[in-house]
């Protein structure tokens, strides 16, 4: 019995952000592909080997000089060529590779940031929910409340059937909100689940709690970095070209029949001469895609100089809001709802008004709930850019 509540209270218990940002990334099938293709730098970084295969060839007959036929003597000549390694094709190709990778790693803390935010966003987006089904319930109690004193009222012979029947409209609405609210706090704890792997049966934390947002230096995101190196690596890439552009020089060991069952052997040296075609293509295409990043990067630079700055002004703003709406709004409103109860129950005011007076106090709650909301959207637009949790 206590193995069974242990493993049903494993299944059920609720996350909060941490777990959820963490399993999520632990989770993520677009991240564990990026790592995977990352690997595959590393065996970039060994394509130049290929530039030192050697080379071996046979000759095979004779000229007709010797007096042996073909059959019995048929090997004419053999050569072994090597290329020889005199620039420092290696150093630079594992320096450009080494770039490539580093910028492919900020691709990857991109997309982390954008998992992130989106995994923080739906997390409050489930307590957005959350909170609305609280709101959905506190409705119904104060409308079975109403209904209730209503009924006795009519019973008595106090009150019309029409308050009656405009208090049990008013109780059967809120049980409706009510359902409502629940399948859409449901449907947001789905949503959740889709980004953590497993599924989540509750959420825990305080939809009140908005953080500082920290000074974030546009340059330092990974998403202008990523440019940066981008652009050392092309860089590398030309040194590179120019490096194969060179004269390669290669030594030849020749092996050779010079009279019956008797050979002559050689050593050549032999160069490239690269007058018609220097790898101008290939370092042109460079050149020109490195001038392109360097225009990325400014603009990638301004965009998120921009989007900072939008974000920042609208944060504060929704949070200066919130914290006026709890300070003085939701007081002052909670105080005419209980005057408006007392008074209905002394016969000051009538049914409607009382209806008019919780439907604001409803309304100031679910306004307090979207402005959290719309705060916590643009704290995870702030986590996509690189800021800090």
């Amino acid at each position: 019995m206590w193995l069974f509540a242990l493993i049903i209270f494993s299944f059920s218990f609720g996350i909060d952000l941490k777990t959820a940002i963490e399993s999520a990334l632990e989770y993520s099938p677009s991240i564990k592909a990026l790592k995977e293709e990352q690997k595959g730098f590393e065996g970039k970084a060994l394509t130049y080997r290929s530039f030192l295969n050697p080379s071996v060839s046979v000759s095979f007959g004779n000229f007709g000089t010797s007096k042996e036929g073909f059959n019995k003597n048929p090997l004419y000549g053999i050569s072994y060529s090597q290329p020889i390694l005199l620039y420092p094709l290696g150093r630079l190709s594992r320096e450009a590779t080494e770039k490539e990778k580093e910028a492919f790693g900020l691709q990857i803390e991109r997309e982390k940031n954008q998992l992130k935010a989106e995994v923080y966003r739906s997390f409050y987006d489930a307590l957005y929910k959350k909170e609305l089904l609280r709101i959905a319930q506190e409705n119904l109690k104060l409308s079975e409340e109403l209904y209730n004193f209503v009924k006795r009222l009519y019973e008595l012979g106090e009150t019309t059937k029409l308050e009656l029947f405009r208090a049990e409209r008013e109780l059967q609405t809120a049980k409706t909100e009510l359902e409502l609210a629940r399948v859409d706090y449901q449907n947001a704890l789905r949503s959740l689940s889709s980004f953590v792997g497993r599924e989540v049966q509750e959420v825990e934390g305080r939809i009140e709690e908005l953080k500082d947002l920290e000074p974030l230096n546009p340059e330092n995101t990974p998403q202008v970095r990523y440019y940066q190196l981008a652009i050392d690596s092309v860089r590398k890439n030309i040194e590179l070209e120019k490096l194969y552009a060179k004269p390669q020089v290669s030594i030849e060991l020749v092996g050779e029949k010079v009279a019956d069952r008797e050979y002559g052997y050689r050593l050549l040296v032999s160069t490239t001469l690269p007058f018609f075609y220097k790898r101008e293509g290939e370092i042109i295409q460079l050149l020109a895609q490195a001038n392109s990043l360097k225009y990325q990067r400014e603009k990638e630079l301004i965009n998120t100089r921009s989007q900072y700055e939008a974000i920042r002004e609208r944060y504060n703003t929704l949070k200066r809001e919130f914290e006026k709406t709890e300070r003085e709004l939701l007081p002052r409103a909670q105080e005419e709802l209980s005057l408006a109860i007392k008074s209905y129950n002394l016969g000051t005011i009538t049914l409607l008004e009382l209806s008019d007076t919780k439907r604001r106090y409803l309304e100031l709650l679910k306004y307090r709930a979207e402005l959290l909301m719309k705060a916590h959207e643009e704290f995870s637009k702030y986590l996509s850019l690189g800021g800090k949790l």
